[in-house]
C-alpha cells in the first residue's frame, strides 16, 4: 500500500529558503516555481537542508529521488 503525501509546505515563487520556524524536524517543503525548484527540510540539528531539482548542476539527481520516493 502507498502512503499519501501531504502537501504541507509548498511555494510557487521565487522566495528564498523557509525559516527554522516554518518548518519541523523531518518534514519537507517544497518550492515548485521553475526558477527555483527545489525540497527542503530541516534536519536533526534545526538546520534547513535543501535539494535542488535534477536539472541543476549539483548533481542533487539521485538525492532528490530518493527525498521523494
Amino acid at each position: 500500500m502507498a502512503n499519501k503525501v501531504i502537501l504541507k509546505n509548498r511555494n510557487s515563487t521565487s522566495s528564498p529558503a523557509p525559516g527554522t520556524g516554518d518548518v519541523d524536524s523531518g518534514e519537507l517543503a517544497i518550492n515548485y516555481h521553475a526558477d527555483v525548484a527545489t525540497v527542503y527540510f530541516k534536519d536533526s540539528s534545526g538546520a534547513i537542508r535543501t535539494i535542488k531539482d535534477s536539472t541543476g548542476t549539483d548533481g542533487d539527481a539521485t538525492a532528490l529521488a530518493i527525498a521523494l520516493g
